[in-house]
């Protein structure tokens, strides 16, 4: 049993994890206006891997061909993900940006499925529908089209889906800290040779460039991951998954406040609804449980009759 203190201080642990995740899709909206998107996964993973190596050097001899083989599976996951999240924040807002890529909250379920043989619930089920109806409100145009920012967004969630589940699976026989260091250190490279391959090389660069790597290499993704780690041993899954669904509403937050980013009565549903989703997949409300098990359970008179026969 952990005292009260040790549970309060890990969800302010998480929050402030929640916090600097959300912030982040403002940074790296901010970033793209000097870099190319795979730059800044390449830079970004690259001050994560160093750090990462000093703080666990004495790990590192640990690390054997295993770990290496499946690094590079979820560092290409990782790249994947990161490289589309970040072509979706160049061409949309950073609200829309971390709401689409949250959409992996409500995929999961339905990816374990596919490759765990564990079938979703009802409340999965259900938070998917709110989730398309909140995805057709907030990126859908008249004619039915989807601009290319928020279709990046949304497959850079896919992308995060598939990292989450691999990650899952994976750390079963793996040490999730060198597990890290390794994915960290692929995806650098991954997503190196993309931006040599496909980028120009960029030239001008806005004053606060580094800020915005250093940001997103210390803070959004070393530190960030070592207090999630550390917090979420202390905290039960359903109230760390509540805390850490605000990282979009953090995200759409920091938009308005720091890029001025607007907010229509459409949008704000949009927003709503797949928030909502979020919640009903990952929290599983407990006032809607006595109402979903109805909806499962055979009718009463049934049972009276199957107790009634011989």
């Amino acid at each position: 049993m952990y005292t009260k203190k040790q549970l309060r201080l890990a969800e302010l642990g998480l929050l402030i994890v929640t916090i600097i995740w959300g912030s982040g899709f403002v940074v790296v909206k901010s970033a793209t206006g000097s870099l190319e998107p795979a730059a800044i996964v390449a830079l970004r993973f690259a001050i994560a891997t160093i750090l990462m190596c000093i703080v666990f050097f004495p790990r590192l001899k640990r690390i054997d061909k295993s770990c290496i083989k499946a690094g590079a599976l979820a560092g290409f996951l990782y790249f994947l993900a990161f490289y589309l999240q970040t072509l979706g924040a160049k061409y949309t807002t950073a609200g829309k940006n971390a709401f689409l890529t949250a959409i992996y909250v409500v995929l999961v379920p339905f990816l374990y499925w596919i490759i765990q043989k564990q079938r979703p619930d009802l409340y999965n089920v259900s938070a998917a529908f709110l989730c398309i109806i909140g995805i057709g409100l907030l990126s859908l145009n008249a004619d039915f089209s989807i601009n290319q920012g928020d279709a990046f967004s949304l497959l850079g969630g896919v992308g995060f889906t598939a990292q989450i589940v691999a990650t899952a699976i994976l750390t079963q026989k793996q040490d999730p800290i060198l597990l890290s260091v390794t994915q960290f250190g692929f995806a650098t490279i991954f997503a190196a040779v993309t931006s040599l391959l496909t980028e120009p090389i960029s030239t001008h660069l806005a004053p606060d460039t580094l800020t915005y790597i250093l940001y997103l290499g210390v803070f959004s993704t070393m530190i960030a991951l070592l207090l999630q780690t550390v917090c979420q041993k202390y905290v039960p899954a359903s109230n760390a998954s509540l805390i850490m669904s605000l990282e979009s509403v953090f995200g759409c937050i920091c938009g308005i406040l720091f890029l001025h980013e607007e907010l229509s009565g459409r949008i704000l549903a949009g927003f709503a609804l797949i928030f909502g989703a979020m919640l009903l997949s990952e929290v599983k409300p407990a006032f809607l449980r006595s109402g979903f098990r109805r909806l499962s359970a055979p009718p009463i008179h049934s049972k009276k009759k199957e107790g009634s026969e011989p």
